[in-house]
């Protein structure tokens, strides 16, 4: 990436904030009769039914991985769980949805770029949750209102908790400031890498063991074959992703500028 391609920290910032200032006027039609009478509370305080179905899926997902009667979690039960409403807050939960929701599109490998074709880095998926910590914590210019957040608070968006409700109006919601700011989304398909550690350079001293070489090729070997498998894998996800429904991020993207989003298998 070019050095004047890039668009500066501070542009990144003034973004997410342009972002944040129209965010109450969305939030007032989104929530007319409040936060906690709203859908959106069960984001963050999900129904025991709500809890049951995600600790079920996770003790499947982990019976699969290993294979094994002995490793399997003990199934719950609906009674084990309930709704919690105690630590309710109105005012830093809403905020913090929108900031989960800016990691999705301003992270994940994607990428958002300007009339000029100058993209806004933000960096490692650590450093852009770091980056909206910084504009979603500080709620106003009232000491008051300061939430003390960080990284962790945003780090992987809304991965967690996407299945507990309709994220579809958030999205659209920053899109449609994208838009207005003559700003474009590229989209990044998901896969999946491997590093190969296993042909780092030896130091010029060490003396050449046949067997340690054979091992080191061999493991060599197994990586590469692992690589073309999850090649594989990527390609035929690519191509089925052009026959299933796009995921609520992408509609999103396609409901506010009409076409679908560069780098996504329906784009092309």
């Amino acid at each position: 990436m070019e050095f004047e391609n890039i668009r500066s920290e501070e542009d990144g910032l003034q973004l997410l904030q342009t972002i944040k200032d129209h965010y109450p006027a969305f939030l007032a039609e989104q929530i007319p009769d409040g936060w906690q009478n709203s859908d959106y509370l069960l984001f963050f305080h999900p129904t025991a039914e709500q809890q049951f179905e995600e600790r079920r899926r996770i003790n499947e997902n982990m019976s699969r991985l290993f294979k094994s009667k002995k490793e399997k979690e003990q199934e719950p039960n609906l009674s084990d769980f309930k709704q919690d409403l105690t630590n309710l807050d109105e005012n830093k939960e809403p905020l913090t949805l929108l900031g989960l929701c800016l990691w999705d599109i301003f992270s994940d490998n994607h990428a958002v770029k300007d009339a000029q074709n100058r993209e806004f880095e933000f960096g490692s998926f650590r450093s852009c949750a770091r980056l909206i910590a910084r504009v979603i914590g500080n709620a106003s210019s009232d000491e008051d209102d300061f939430f003390n957040m960080d990284y962790l608070d945003f780090y992987m968006g809304t991965i967690w908790i996407k299945n507990r409700g309709d994220l579809q109006p958030f999205y659209e919601f920053i899109f449609r400031i994208l838009k207005k700011e003559n700003c474009e989304w590229i989209y990044s398909f998901p896969r999946l890498g491997i590093v190969d550690l296993t042909n780092k350079i030896q130091p010029a001293h060490e003396d050449y063991d046949p067997a340690k070489a054979m091992e080191k090729e061999l493991k060599s070997i197994e990586i590469s074959k692992m690589k073309e498998e999850l090649d594989r894998s990527y390609e035929s996800e690519y191509e089925e992703a052009r026959y299933r429904k796009p995921s609520s991020l992408v509609m999103a993207y396609y409901n506010v500028f009409g076409v679908w989003p560069t780098g996504h298998p329906l784009n092309g």
